[in-house]
């Protein structure tokens, strides 16, 4: 079997980070739950992966979905988030929990997860790599037959911020070339239809949302702590200017202060594809 090209979660697994995905989701956490409410798990027992797993804030909610029968399965490339996911599975007595580190890319290469899963969630990857077909496939061959897929990712579009701001549309800009400096897309919701379909499963539902907020809600928050926060990074890597960076930041602690300044997500799109009985 050909490998395919690994790739790297460019934000890393910091102690800034794993704060700043716990409240992520918060921030997203009614959405999600009706993304998850796409798999269509059975009543019990159910097989489930989460790929992808980070340090187990979706694993967290499946495990009161399959219930003491069920059996959850965490993939991660990173060891820490990994050893975070094992800490939480052993405090909140999830039920039969396996977490597997590696790349999603090559976990699984000895047939061992082939047609294991009732149900598959994906979360905030896809955007990554480099071939997000060619894990689409991988997860095809993982699922049942009748189980589902159910992928959430970007359409970076309507990501904005008013009143308009320089600095904010160069931080977009560079979040984008951060992304495809690794190989992936921020887009990358637009081409998930047709991966879904190469690997042989039926798109059944698309379920978008966006967010919005003001200065102090949740979701003007997690932006904040997002883009401040990946700035510097985004500088360091030559994708900012200094310059920029300076507009930025300055342009959107203006904004803060503004009681009708508002900052709109990107369009996130869940997926939810069947493999055929």
């Amino acid at each position: 079997m050909t490998s395919q090209p690994a790739f790297e979660y460019v934000l890393g697994s910091s102690d800034p980070e794993l704060q700043r995905l716990g409240r992520q989701q918060a921030v997203w956490s009614e959405q999600t739950e009706a993304w998850l409410d796409l798999l269509e798990l059975p009543a019990s027992g159910a097989a489930v992966l989460d790929a992808g797993c980070g340090p187990g804030e979706v694993l967290a909610r499946l495990a009161r979905r399959v219930g003491p029968d069920g059996h959850l399965v965490g993939i991660d490339d990173s060891p820490r988030w990994i050893e975070v996911a094992g800490e939480r599975a052993r405090a909140e007595a999830w039920p039969t929990t396996e977490l597997l580190q590696g790349r999603l890319e090559q976990v699984g290469d000895d047939g061992s997860l082939d047609g294991r899963f009732d149900g598959i969630f994906c979360r905030w990857v896809l955007s990554f790599p480099p071939d997000p077909g060619a894990l689409v496939a991988r997860f095809a061959r993982w699922l049942r037959p009748g189980g589902r897929l159910v992928v959430v990712d970007y359409n970076h579009e309507g990501v904005s911020l008013f009143p308009r701001s320089e600095g904010f549309a160069a931080v977009i800009r560079a979040t984008r070339a951060w992304y495809e400096s690794m190989g992936g897309s921020t887009f990358v919701a637009g081409d998930l239809p047709r991966h879904l379909r190469a690997a042989g499963l039926d798109l059944v539902e698309q379920l978008p949302v966006v967010r919005s907020g003001r200065p102090g809600s949740a979701v003007w928050s997690w932006a904040e702590e997002f883009f401040m926060g990946h700035s510097h990074s985004m500088e360091q890597a030559g994708l900012l200017t200094a310059a920029e960076g300076e507009s930025f930041r300055a342009e959107w602690q203006e904004r803060s202060q503004d009681p009708d300044a508002c900052f709109y997500s990107p369009i996130v799109v869940g997926f939810a594809a069947q493999r055929r009985s």
